[in-house]
């Protein structure tokens, strides 16, 4: 179905394996400690024996939104949730009677991997991930049974909630030798990407908002207790449990390095349709790139091709088009700029204030010079890149390795 959003858990298990095994047999010996990192939001049902009975349904999931129904959950639990999230998926499944027989229990899918290289029967979560799920009660750090209750979900099923860096287990020792590292090391409790990606990223966090584009987009920064933010009226953004028990502001928006591609892939479509035989991708993000730098910004791009969590409604438009002006150079800038001004526009003004940079991840950001540009314009910030790539787990390993100070985290 066109609403549906599912992985194979199994070909992601397959794929992991050999992710590691492709490592230099070297390294692979050297492995002290596992952390794991995986895309927040999605849900996986498990039973006792900690098979998975459903795919992995994604954040990107969108039948919630069906007759209203994510609208309903907000209502009954007071809680920000959305079409995506684990408890909303879970509702639906329970609502809709497709809660599969023998459930047992529920997982992320990197807390699914970690039982499998475990041994456990059923996986704890952090309160990175926790909190991604929805009905998370972010002063007590633990799942909110007032809300569960009018969902109508048992506890019982939710993994038990732990502190990030909690250990998890150690590896299992068939699993050792297929990977061709040391038997029984340690393996922490996966942590948020969002969460993992900053601990990589953010060198002095109370002066830098953290800037990640991948298939959607994100900004976040670390909040002080000087704020009392009121999340009963945020409506495009969230407060985020971080390491070391503090939090973390983050607007989500779901149009971000997806919009970008869509501009490249609606282009290859054209061709196609006029019968030319379209370059390769990245030649046309290159040709989009130059274009761009070159244009003026004479278009206005409303980016909203997939709606977003506050508005599923919304669409995307362009705006200022006249006879001579409509061309990819001011097509690519304003779309590249719309997907920043998006973001800008879902954040407190406050948390803007006196930030002096912008730190970025995620290889949209790497790759493509425009949106770098673009990023800078408007939130009239230095746009600083992480040094290391995959910024998500090298924040895995950190968390692995205890660094979640922020000294240690800066002078590591």
């Amino acid at each position: 179905a066109a609403d549906r959003s599912e992985q194979n858990p199994d070909k992601i298990m397959k794929t992991t394996d050999r992710v590691i095994v492709a490592l230099a047999p070297e390294l692979r010996s050297r492995v002290e400690a596992i952390g794991v990192t995986g895309q927040m939001h999605g849900l996986l049902l498990l039973d006792q024996q900690r098979r998975a009975l459903t795919p992995l349904i994604t954040w990107q999931d969108r039948r919630c939104l069906q007759d209203n129904f994510i609208h309903s959950l907000q209502r009954k639990t007071g809680c920000p949730l959305d079409s995506g999230y684990g408890l909303a998926t879970l509702a639906w499944l329970k609502a809709n009677q497709r809660l599969p027989r023998k459930t047992f229990s529920t997982a992320t899918i990197a807390d699914y991997l970690i039982a499998r290289l475990t041994g456990s029967t059923k996986p704890a979560i952090d309160v990175t991930n926790a909190a991604g799920w929805g009905c998370f009660d972010l002063e007590k750090l633990c799942w909110d049974d007032a809300a569960l209750r009018r969902l109508d979900i048992q506890s019982t099923w939710l993994p038990p909630v732990v502190p990030c860096g909690t250990l998890a287990g150690h590896l299992l020792t068939k699993k050792a030798r297929q990977w061709g590292v040391p038997a029984g090391i340690p393996i922490t409790v996966a942590l948020g990407d969002n969460q993992a990606s900053l601990l990589a990223t953010l060198n002095r966090p109370e002066e830098e908002l953290a800037l990640t584009l991948g298939t959607g987009a994100q900004i976040s920064a670390l909040t002080g207790s000087e704020y009392k933010w009121d999340t009963r009226r945020a409506k495009t953004w969230e407060l985020r449990p971080y390491p070391g028990n503090r939090l973390l502001l983050t607007a989500a928006a779901l149009n971000g390095g997806s919009a970008w591609a869509w501009l490249a892939d609606t282009l290859i479509g054209w061709m196609k349709e006029m019968g030319v035989q379209p370059p390769a991708q990245e030649v046309i993000f290159r040709r989009l790139n130059r274009l761009g730098l070159a244009a003026e910004d004479t278009l206005t791009f409303e980016p909203y091709l997939r709606g977003e969590r506050w508005d599923a409604g919304l669409q995307a438009a362009v705006h200022g088009v006249r006879w001579n002006n409509f061309n990819l150079g001011a097509l690519s800038r304003s779309l590249a700029k719309g997907i920043f001004t998006n973001l800008h526009d879902m954040l407190p003004e406050e948390i803007v204030r006196n930030r002096k940079r912008l730190m970025g991840s995620g290889n949209a950001l790497r790759c493509n010079p425009l949106l770098r540009r673009m990023a800078e314009q408007v939130f009239q910030l230095p746009l600083v890149m992480s040094r290391q790539q995959e910024e998500a787990a090298c924040g895995a390993a950190r968390n692995a390795m205890g660094k979640n100070d922020l000294d240690e985290i800066v002078t590591s």
